[in-house]
């Protein structure tokens, strides 16, 4: 019994060198081995697979063999029924999780400094605008932008025991780590902290019935990403890229994490798109060309928007209201409430996206 313990923690430690595709965290680390059993020359490993998978990716099965095999030990792979072992920290099956909500889209990019949640924040304020009853929940815990963009330094209100109210601001419902931060205060935090911190945002926030939660993914593909794959049902999501060759290849990678935990991409918006001078009328591609289309292409995926470069999206950002409210006749606002209506007929909402007034 000694020596087969010795040789199952062998085997876990062997395993944490193997990453899930697309992820930067190992699988020990993620919580997906969901047991291991030593038989004769054998290790049987159980693996609990984000978004429901039944079969695990070709890759990682061959990556957990080439672990093991230094142990002298093959590796005999078996997947966890999702309702059969749910993950320690998901109290509910996915599809009970904000079941008053009825779509709920995640924006993300694999790379920072794209705009994403400037995306975010004005696709929120469109479906407002609309009538929607709409939630933004700010998911980038290390660089929380919501309250800057949304100009609002109020703090969420409990709502008895560890529950608290969103902050609503503009017709939308919002949550997000800086409105518990001073502006100051860095956030050093490790990957699982991150994930039970959007898990307390999602389970633990008073949301009530929503039509649609707008979720503002961090860049890259991490632990805030595989926790909203596993615990709650995605309508979809859409992926923000510039046109530039830097982003467009980040953006692949991002492409890549959402079809492994199965989450439905709904399409690819291209920002910072082109100048429009002002004077002359000339249109310049300032960060390039066709950026938004390689990657759509080579995913099979509709450009759903191309956002202008517009100072005002700049200037009213800064001063806490997004250019769908404050300009919404200009192009970069026509273009916003034109991705929310797209958006609103991929993903059946009842209500089209119109301009919201700027009262």
């Amino acid at each position: 019994m000694t020596d087969d313990k010795a040789t199952l923690e062998r085997a876990q430690d062997a395993l944490r060198a193997v990453n899930y595709p697309g992820f930067p965290r190992d699988i020990v680390t993620l919580g997906m081995v969901a047991g291991l059993e030593l038989l004769e020359g054998v290790i049987r490993v159980t693996l609990r697979l984000p978004g429901g998978r039944s079969e695990a990716p070709g890759e990682l099965e061959r990556a957990m063999a080439e672990a093991l095999a230094p142990l002298g030990v093959g590796l005999e792979l078996r997947i966890a029924a999702p309702a059969a072992a749910p993950p320690p920290a998901q109290a509910e099956p996915p599809a009970e999780l904000l079941p008053e909500v009825g779509a709920i889209l995640a924006v993300s990019s694999a790379k920072g400094g794209v705009g994403k949640s400037t995306v975010a924040t004005n696709l929120a304020c469109a479906f407002a605008g609309a009538g929607l009853r709409t939630g933004l929940l700010d998911a980038d815990v290390h660089g929380p932008s919501l309250p800057i963009l949304m100009g609002t330094e109020e703090r969420p209100q409990g709502a008895g025991g560890n529950r608290f109210h969103p902050v609503d601001r503009y017709g939308v419902k919002c949550i997000s780590m800086g409105f518990f931060l001073d502006e100051s205060s860095p956030v050093i935090w490790r990957g699982p902290m991150v994930a039970g911190l959007l898990q307390q945002f999602l389970r633990d926030c008073e949301w009530g019935a929503l039509d649609v939660l707008v979720i503002d993914l961090p860049p890259g593909t991490g632990d805030a990403q595989l926790t909203l794959a596993q615990q709650v049902r995605l309508a979809g999501a859409i992926l923000v890229t510039t046109p530039q060759e830097v982003a467009v290849r980040d953006v692949v990678r991002g492409l890549r994490m959402f079809s492994q935990v199965q989450v439905p991409m709904l399409g690819v918006v291209e920002n910072m798109s082109s100048f429009t001078c002002p004077g002359c009328g000339a249109e310049e591609p300032l960060f390039g060309h066709g950026g938004g289309e390689r990657v759509a292409s080579a995913a099979g995926l509709p450009v759903l928007a191309r956002i202008p470069v517009e100072p005002a999206v700049r200037i009213h950002g800064d001063e806490g209201e997004p250019i769908v409210r404050a300009a919404p006749d200009s192009a970069s606002g026509r273009a916003f409430v034109q991705l929310a209506v797209e958006l609103a007929r991929r993903v059946g909402l009842s209500a089209t996206p119109s301009a919201p007034g700027s009262a």
